[in-house]
């Protein structure tokens, strides 16, 4: 698995994710483990199985 280069986003709900991606989420920024598509409920200190904070 590659991360992806670049600045993180914002997360955003809706938003389609891959491995690597990285967002950020009120003022810290996560990076994606598993390929999805966010919804309502899946923010990243929610759903340690999607995202590892960095």
């Amino acid at each position: 698995m590659t991360p992806t280069q670049g600045p993180a986003g914002d997360w955003t709900s809706g938003t389609a994710y891959a491995p690597g991606d990285q967002a950020i989420y009120n003022g810290a920024t996560y990076q994606c483990l598993q390929a999805h598509t966010a919804l309502a409920g899946w923010e990243p200190p929610n759903v340690p199985a999607l995202w590892r904070r960095r």
